[in-house]
Formats: structure tokens, sequence, C-alpha cells
């Protein structure tokens, strides 16, 4: 969008800091104004005007405005003039900066061109210069005009004789013979008078001065624009700083007269609106459908248009803007496929745990990124090139059905589209199982972390713990297909939980996938993790009690005067798992920082605290419950 030729000039403002600001304020209060006005055309307003105008924007009383305002437009008496109209006092100003005496341009008006020259014609000599009556003429006659106009004409054949511009079509005119003849005894031929045709003249135009071209220009990041490079190499070097400075000043225009969606932008007085039947209407067919829905799907199954319609592109952006102004509605689609969520959809995802919960297992991907490892194997770059992700599946991941928004699937998974978007609906297909799954991507927020979940009856049927799966793209933004390697099939007994009973108890289970024999949660490798109880929400939230639970019923006991329990690294980060999402890292990281656990290079060692300063509900463990 280019700016306008004639834009406002900045001047230079006097005063303390609160007469400038409301200096300022006015100054471009008054251009808003005069949008389509000539630079050198005064702009008046009137201070009552200011005040109720600005008063509105900051929510306070007008009257106690006005003696503010016509202050700080008394210390810029330089670029406001001052006008006392009675008991009004109106302000003027132009686009330049300043205001300029106007100047009524006399040269080339309707009285001077009619009085010239000075003995014009009279009245009776118009009727041959101007008629609305075409004579009847069987043959090509000249044009009868005054033998002044005839002096003055530009457009003369050879030996002054006049070219009639009107003759060819004269001569198709078909008449009577008799009309003719009655038209040669009132009118006789007019010759004309030889015309003196003058010499050319021609004069030589001063070569213009040079001006000094600006081919550079400050961004508000500070960074130099070069002009004298191409289109495409500006794009790729500003083009994320150019669209946030147009963004911002289309978001801070009080009048809002364009209106954006995602990175569409349109005036916003060309765009539709929609009723309250049609907001009706689309809910209706989305909760009918039983999913989110893109919006292709509604403006074709709902108002019957197809992308050839003229007005398709305007109605689809006005449909996706009206819909994300409804509290009603919610966009949950991505950058290339837009799909709206309706008010009585079921939810997506596991409802065993809270959005809070989850919110704040994985809060840590985004408080403390150093403790990230999802891209120690493979880098952001060659997941991006390749569009696909390959990970082992951790036990809380199998039992939720969930996948954290970590480094890895945040260079490959779809950024949300809005600024305040919360959430983004994905269609995982199973190409081995011909089925499909709906997953909810929670983004983060500002204290909570993010992630992927709705796969948990996928991962139960087909995977197990440990197992190695694929998401990869598709073609189609919202659509991801996920894969894993198959075997000829195995049985183990396996950890699984058991909701009614609050704990964890060995089932057989066979599987045929290829999965980490580290990463499952098997009784043969930890057989004391059987009838673990699954601790609260509270209780899981902090590192160090799930880690110090996990080791007092899984650890080997350490007799000593400070007496504790022992596990290997590898079996502490299976346990823990089991309970919460953790990576090696920051499980070790954060054991480090607490004076009840000793971390060695192969083994942790917890030193429980005394009874008395321990929760029983948390940190004991019942016999008699097995």
């Amino acid at each position: 969008m280019s700016s306008p030729t004639n834009a406002p000039a900045q001047p230079t403002w006097n005063g303390s800091s609160e007469q400038q600001t409301l200096a300022e304020r006015a100054f471009n209060v008054m251009m808003l104004q005069s949008a389509f006005f000539p630079e050198n055309v005064p702009v008046r307003q009137t201070v009552a005007n200011l005040a109720a105008f600005i008063a509105s924007q900051d929510g306070v009383d007008a009257s106690a405005l006005e003696a503010s305002i016509s202050a700080a437009l008394e210390a810029n008496s330089q670029i406001f003039r001052r006008i006392d109209e009675g008991e009004q006092v109106v302000y003027a100003t132009t686009r330049l900066g300043y205001y300029t005496e106007p100047q009524i341009d006399t040269r080339h008006s309707f009285a001077k061109r009619l009085h010239e020259p000075e003995n014009p014609l009279p009245i009776d000599d118009l009727s041959v210069v101007i008629t609305r009556t075409r004579p009847a003429l069987t043959t090509i006659e000249p044009v009868f005009i005054s033998d002044y106009w005839q002096q003055r004409s530009p457009t003369t054949g050879e030996e002054g004789e006049i070219i009639n511009p009107v003759a060819p079509a004269l001569a198709s005119t078909n008449v009577d013979a008799d009309e003719d003849e009655a038209f040669e005894e009132v009118v006789a031929p007019v010759e004309a008078a030889p015309v003196a045709v003058a010499p050319t003249i021609v004069v030589e135009k001063p070569a213009p001065a040079p001006v000094a071209n600006a081919t550079s220009l400050v961004l508000p990041n500070g960074e130099a624009l070069d002009f004298a490079q191409s289109v495409e190499a500006i794009l790729a070097d500003h083009g994320n700083t150019i669209q946030a400075a147009l963004s911002q000043a289309i978001d801070n225009d009080p009048l809002r007269r364009i209106v954006a969606f995602g990175d569409e932008y349109f005036a916003e007085e060309n765009i539709p609106t929609l009723s309250k039947g049609d907001l009706r209407r689309i809910r209706e067919y989305i909760v009918e459908q039983g999913e989110p829905m893109p919006d292709t799907s509604i403006l074709s199954d709902v108002y019957y248009r197809n992308p050839r319609d003229n007005d398709y592109v305007t109605f689809r952006f006005a449909l996706n803007y009206r819909l994300n102004r409804e509290k009603d509605f919610e966009f949950v689609g991505v950058q290339g496929a837009r799909l709206w969520s309706a008010k009585g959809l079921p939810a997506v995802g596991t409802k065993r745990l809270k959005t809070s919960e989850l919110g704040q297992f994985y809060s840590f991907l985004e408080e403390t990124p150093q403790f990230d490892d999802s891209l120690s194997q493979t880098s952001a770059d060659d997941i991006k090139q390749n569009r696909q992700l390959s990970r082992f599946l951790s036990f809380f991941e199998w039992e939720y059905g969930v996948l954290p928004y970590d480094a890895a699937l945040k260079a490959l998974l779809p950024q949300p589209l809005l600024p305040e978007q919360r959430t983004a609906i994905l269609r995982i297909e199973s190409p081995q199982h011909y089925s499909f799954y709906l997953a909810e991507l929670r983004y983060p927020t500002a204290n909570r972390g993010g992630w992927l979940h709705g796969l948990e009856d996928f991962f139960k049927e087909h995977l197990v713990p440990g197992a190695l799966i694929t998401l990869s793209a598709t073609d189609d933004p919202s659509v991801w297909t996920l894969q894993y390697e198959e075997t000829s099939g195995a049985e183990v007994k396996l950890l699984q939980q058991d909701d009614k009973k609050g704990r964890y108890a060995f089932v057989k289970h066979n599987f045929y996938c290829d999965a980490d024999n580290d990463l499952i949660a098997s009784q043969e490798r930890l057989p004391r993790l059987k009838n673990m109880k699954v601790l609260t929400s509270g209780e899981r939230r902090r590192l160090a009690t799930t880690a110090g639970y996990v080791l007092e019923q899984v650890g080997q006991p350490r007799p000593g005067d400070r007496a504790g329990f022992e596990l290997s690294i590898d079996d502490l980060f299976l346990g823990v798992n089991v309970q919460r999402p953790a990576t090696r890292s920051y499980l070790l990281g954060e054991l480090a920082e607490e004076q009840d656990f000793l971390v060695e290079e192969a083994a942790v060692i917890y030193f429980p605290p005394p009874e008395d300063e321990t929760s029983s509900d948390s940190n004991t463990f019942d016999a008699d419950d097995e």
C-alpha cells in the first residue's frame, strides 16, 4: 500500500512535553480532516471540537481539556493561526506544517476567458459558431465559422484552406431534392477567406535541475532500507519489519478504515456484514457436521458460493473477519486452512487431565528452554526441509495421547495465524490403518506450555511407550500423517493406569511396532511400579516431589547415617515420566538444585526429610493396598 503523495509535513513542536503531545494530536486530527486537501489550503477547527475528540479517546471531560489545548496551540503559533470569530475561537493550519493565507487564482477565470480578446464577438455572431440545428446539405460544404475564429484556427490545409472536421460525417447524409433546392434558395454559399499561417516557433525548455533522490529510509527498528535494491531483495531483508510497521499503523488508525484478518487487509466499508440469521445458520451447520469446518465449506454449503464468483474473495474475507468478532465462534485454523469451531461442538483431546494441568506440566519448555533437548538428534532446519519428525513416545505421552509442543514440534507444525489464537485443530491420518483422528494443538501462553493431544485411542490401540513414531506434513496444511515401523509382534506385561483405583498395574499387552526397550514400562524392567498410586495434579506439579515419591517406591534402600533411596538415572527417568512429563536434562537440572537429592554419574540418591516435614499423603505407600 503506497502512502499519499501529499502526505502532511512533520513540524517541530514547542512548549512542555504535555503541550507538545496535545499540539501533535490536534495536528493529526486536522490532517485526517484534510486527507484530500491541497497542501496550501487552510484546515480550520474549533478548540471545542478538538477537545471533544481527544477527550472521547482518553475518557476524560472535554471542558477540562479546552484550556490545555488552547495553551498548546498558542505555544506553537508558528504552526497554528488563531482566528477569533466572535465568541468562538478557531485555529487553522495547512498540510505544509504552517499557516499560509489563502490566495485565489484569477489567472484563468471564466470571466477573463469570456472577455478575451478586447473586442469579442457580438451575441448575434455566436449563432454561426455554436448551433444545435444541422442544415440539410447534399454536398460537402465547409462549416460556417466566424472570420475571427477562422484566423485563429490551428487546423488549415494548403493555401489557407479550412479543413472541415465534420465533413466526413456529413457526407453520408441523404436528403430529398426538394429540401436541397429550398436550402440553396435561402442560404448562399460562403467562400472561405484565405488564412495566413504563422510560422511555428519552437521553444526549448530548460533542462530540469538535478534533484537529489532519497534512496534510503530508516525503518522503526533502526535498519536502513535501500530503494536501489530490487523489490524481492527488500522484502527478503526487511519484509517482516515492513509488515509489522504497516500493521501497527493500521491498528493505530482511530477511524478503523482498514481491517485485517491474518495477513489480508480490506477496506472496512467494502466488506459485507452477517446478520443474526446468518450466524445461526453457520453455527447449526458446524454443529451438524460434528467437527470444525473450513471457511470454503461454509461458503459452498451455506451460501452456495464458488471461487468463480466475482465477489468470492471479498465475501470470504468478510466471513472470517465477522466470525472472529463473535463469541460463539472460535478460529482453530492455520495458514492455508481456515477452520472454525462453534459453541456446542464436543471437546477434542483427553478429558482425564485439565488443560490447566497440562499447561503447567509443559511450562518448563517455555520458562527454561535450555532443558528442551528435542533437537539433540535432528536440527530444526532439517525438520523444516524434510517436513517430518521422528520421536520416541514416553509413558505419559502414550497414556494420555499427547505430544509436547517443544522446539522440534514448533519447527514442524504451523504457527498461529492470529495474534490471540489459542488453539488449532489438525487432522491426523494413519495410512497404515485407514483411519483419522482430530487433534488439538494448544499454543503456549505467558506461563503455560503447549501440547498436541487427541491421539489417545491411536496410541493405546497400536503402540506402546517407547514406540518410534513419524509425523509428516501433507499438501493440506491442516492434515498430517502419523506412521510407525511395524514388526512381527511381541507380548509384554505393560504398566497401565487404573483410573477407578487411582493405581498402576501390569496388564498383558500385544504390540506390533518398533520400540525402545529402555522406555517400555514393563514388569520385567521395574516390577515395583505395581500399585504405585497416581499422584494428584498438585503433587505432580513439583518435579522434585514426584521424583522423591518414585525413588521411595522403586529405588533401593541406602542404609547409613542418613538413610535414603538410590535409583539409576534411566529408571528414575522412566518412573518420573509415568507420573508427569520431563526431559532428562530438566530432571537432572532440577534435582541438582535440591538439597535432598544427590545426583551422581549414573544414579540419583534421595534423602527423605523427617516425617513431620513431609506430607504422608504424597510420600508414603501403604503395603496393604497391594
